[in-house]
């Protein structure tokens, strides 16, 4: 299985990452805000699978690493598989605080910048930062058009990617 696995990995087989990828954001664009227990559940079933991968290979090559982060891997998968609502409300609260961060970094990074990316960095930070702060105080307000935006971005993300596998 451990072989199996490792021949779809996404920097050896671009087509499976491109197909999942459209997989994934039309589940999401279709589904809106119910897109994320599946998803969950999907992320959940793929790192139970790479997890035990990486356990097996731990055990084949005596690697303690390997092994930990296998171990680790499919407990957290477990965890979403099994807890699906706590684990998706959990994610939403995480990547709010992601969202955050990220826009007070986008803003802090670029203040020497010069007036014009100075500008952008500072409506970029902050649209993040409002973003973050609505999903955090209000997690069901934008879920569905997040989902939906993800989903999009998804989508064309890979018809880019099966355009130049093609190519």
């Amino acid at each position: 299985m451990g072989r199996d696995v490792d021949r779809v990995l996404p920097e050896r087989d671009p087509l499976a990452t491109a197909v999942l990828m459209l997989f994934v954001g039309l589940i999401m664009i279709v589904l809106g805000a119910g897109a994320i227990s599946v998803v969950v559940t999907f992320a959940g079933v793929m790192l139970i699978i790479f997890g035990s991968s990486l356990i097996s290979r731990g055990i084949r090559m005596d690697s303690t690493p390997n092994l930990v982060l296998g171990v680790v891997m499919a407990v957290i998968g477990m965890l979403l598989v099994v807890a699906t609502g706590r684990m998706t409300s959990i994610l939403v609260l995480a990547m709010a605080l992601f969202l955050i961060v990220l826009g007070v970094l986008a803003i802090v990074t670029n203040l020497k910048a010069d007036k014009r990316r100075k500008n952008t960095a500072m409506v970029v930070g902050i649209v993040m930062m409002a973003v973050g702060v609505v999903l955090a105080v209000y997690p069901g307000a934008i879920t569905d058009t997040m989902m939906t935006v993800i989903g999009a971005v998804l989508v064309v993300v890979s018809i880019f990617c099966l355009y130049s596998y093609m190519r």
